[in-house]
């Protein structure tokens, strides 16, 4: 019994180390595909779908499924990419005019910068979903826009669970690690991304896309 639990053991440990090895790996394909900038609409997406795939333990090789989801989200992960990074640009410019203003006495100017926070907060979302969609839906850009609206809207709290997760991730941890223990920071660098998008894909699979998944033509 105890030599039968031990392989368990051994297995389950074996599983992680690969689990970790993919992410690492994906984590490269990712930032390599997304230094052009106008292509981290069809990377993010391209991550989502192996994520997502990995999660339903689906697919080839994570390589094979990455580049196959960039290949079909090449033309509208750009344009959704870069009409999404045009956005973010507008918050932030906003949110540091605004603190700015803060910082010179205008008290007026806390209530546009709280605004634009909860702005950034949607943004966030809005991304998540827009590209988990465009992940593995084919539709139109159109159509990909008013479907990511309705899953959001959908359950308002399990978007704010999205949302948690995707914020505890992109801002805390990181944070936290730089802060209190540098040393661990560069897991941030070399897996971050590709495992907050595991986690993710977890809620997608399991609750936001549970009903549609089989339909799916990707």
């Amino acid at each position: 019994m105890s030599e039968k639990t031990n392989e368990m053991e051994e297995n389950i440990i074996f599983d992680k180390f690969i689990l970790l090895f993919n992410l690492m790996i994906l984590n490269v394909m990712w930032f390599i595909c997304s230094i052009p900038i106008v292509t981290i609409g069809a990377s993010s997406a391209a991550l989502n779908y192996t994520c997502i795939k990995l999660r339903r333990d689906e697919g080839d090789s994570i390589v094979k499924m990455f580049f196959h989801s960039f290949a079909l989200n090449v033309r509208q992960g750009m344009v959704l990419g870069t009409g999404m990074l045009a956005i973010l640009i507008i918050l932030f410019a906003g949110l540091i005019q605004s603190l700015g203003a803060v910082n010179a006495g205008h008290s007026i100017s806390v209530v546009f910068a709280v605004i634009l926070v909860l702005l950034i907060f949607m943004w966030i979302v809005v991304y998540t979903y827009l590209f988990m969609v465009l992940s593995r839906f084919d539709n139109s850009i159109f159509r990909t826009i008013i479907n990511s609206i309705y899953f959001i809207a959908q359950d308002f709290f399990r978007t704010l669970k999205v949302l948690g997760i995707e914020c505890f991730g992109i801002v805390i941890i990181p944070m936290f690690l730089l802060r209190y223990v540098p040393y661990l920071f560069p897991i941030v660098i070399f897996i971050g991304m590709p495992l907050l998008t595991y986690i993710t894909a977890g809620i997608f699979n399991n609750e936001v896309f549970a009903d549609y998944i089989k339909t799916d033509k990707k």
